[in-house]
């Protein structure tokens, strides 16, 4: 058997004949060298593939410093996600999201067709005691692709809700034993819950159901008898709204290591922060600076996570990332440092100026967890080590040095890791108390 022309993963289509990656159906613009490594990896999911063999595959015939590659799996990176490719320390790179079967056309699913991009894997829930309308509404899901369960009462759904993962819920109002106000109430004071979105099918009048609908946290509402247009209207459009709010919190919760929502006190965790001096006086265009910031961030965090960091705040120009040793701390540390020296080699030969950058390394006690107000959430990382290491960092970029680790932070390496820059003169973070 041939192999398929498209290959879909998550909201992805990769369609090899054309040369063409569609996202959500769009196509979206690899140049030429994006598109081989993309089909070199997606191709080759099932390992590890080697540096040396994707430079053979992408430019065939040619010497090509490894940069170039590291740039092109950022530009990828910033497409799919930062977790689409991953880093192997030492071995390679290998393509992560879990492929689907491949869309053979562009007509609509039928039994022997691959379903739409994501909706087999999109699991609904249907509350409803009127049976024959389950049964229509459950129906009438599945041919649009989607997995269905059903329950016959707002108690039996909620049960169900809090032992299998759902997407969406399709929730009647009139029903025994729970019905879908009281049910409301119950997912609007449960964090997981208010994960599902929720669409409100009901017969009942007038503005004040609706509006305590909305009151109560419910995404949409359908009038019955449900339309079976305006149902794939509004289903699509819920799980539009929670794919976004999924990839939100994806992004938050990689750059939490300890999540938004709890609170710790993290004793003898290593600290390193990084700063990018001067780029905005470098570069007149804002797109430009932007495309910088972007192209630097993933370069660095993609350093950190294969060195077994977190990125606890990232401002642009400059990040924290936390480590459970020094050492760890260190390497990942020179693996930036190395990947900014490459990426400065490409900048410099394509006629543009060169990126600074400065590390600062400390180790002690810190507070982690989320500082809110009523209109905006952070995540907060403070303590002494904190300070200390974005002090070295802002030093070390206006000094040139490029790392620079305080007596905290050299304490826990080993006595053989030798080649580090000095520490003078000496700042205030280094006479903090233990």
């Amino acid at each position: 058997m041939s192999a398929p022309d498209n290959l879909v993963f998550g909201q992805f289509e990769l369609r090899l004949a054309e040369r063409t990656l569609l996202v959500d159906g769009q196509p979206v613009g690899l140049g030429s060298r994006g598109f081989d490594l993309l089909k070199a990896l997606v191709g080759k999911r099932e390992r590890v593939v080697s540096k040396d063999e994707l430079l053979d595959e992408v430019w065939p015939g040619l010497v090509v410093e490894e940069n170039n590659l590291q740039v092109q799996i950022s530009g990828l990176r910033r497409v799919l996600g930062a977790r689409a490719i991953t880093t192997v320390a030492g071995q390679g790179y290998r393509f992560t999201l879990p492929l689907g079967a491949a869309r053979l056309s562009d007509g609509p699913p039928t039994a022997s067709a691959p379903l739409p991009i994501g909706q087999a894997n999109t699991q609904v829930l249907v509350a409803d005691d009127n049976r024959v309308n389950r049964l229509l509404l459950c129906r009438s899901l599945e041919l649009m692709g989607y997995a269905v369960s059903s329950a016959e009462n707002g108690q039996q759904a909620l049960e169900m809700l809090r032992r299998q993962r759902f997407d969406l819920l399709l929730l009647d109002l009139a029903m025994p034993e729970l019905d879908g106000f009281g049910l409301l109430q119950i997912r609007a004071a449960d964090a997981a819950l208010r994960e599902v979105a929720v669409i409100v099918t009901s017969a009942l009048g007038g503005v004040a159901p609706v509006a305590r609908c909305i009151e109560l946290g419910a995404d949409d509402l359908l009038q019955k008898p449900v339309d079976p247009w305006l149902l794939r209207a509004r289903v699509e459009s819920s799980l539009a709204r929670k794919r976004q709010l999924d990839q939100q919190n994806a992004a938050l919760r990689r750059s939490t290591p300890l999540g938004p929502a709890q609170a710790s006190r993290l004793t003898q965790v290593c600290v390193l922060a990084a700063r990018l001096h001067g780029a905005e006086a470098q570069i007149e265009s804002p797109q430009a600076l932007m495309e910088l910031l972007s192209l630097w961030g993933t370069l660095m965090f993609d350093a950190i996570e294969a060195g077994g960091g977190e990125v606890a705040q990232f401002a642009g120009d400059g990040l924290l990332a936390l480590f459970a040793e020094p050492e760890a701390a260190l390497r990942a540390a020179q693996d930036m440092v190395e990947v900014l020296g490459l990426f400065n080699a490409e900048r410099t030969a394509a006629g543009l100026a060169a990126t600074v950058m400065g590390i600062g390394i400390s180790r002690g006690e810190v507070v982690v967890g989320s500082a809110a107000t009523a209109r905006r959430a952070a995540y907060a990382c403070v303590g002494a080590p904190v300070v200390a290491a974005a002090r070295l960092a802002e030093a070390c970029a206006r000094g040139g040095h490029g790392l620079l680790i305080d007596d905290f932070g050299r304490a826990g390496l080993p006595a053989n890791v030798t080649g580090l820059a000095g520490n003078d003169p000496p700042w205030p973070g280094r006479q903090r108390s233990t």
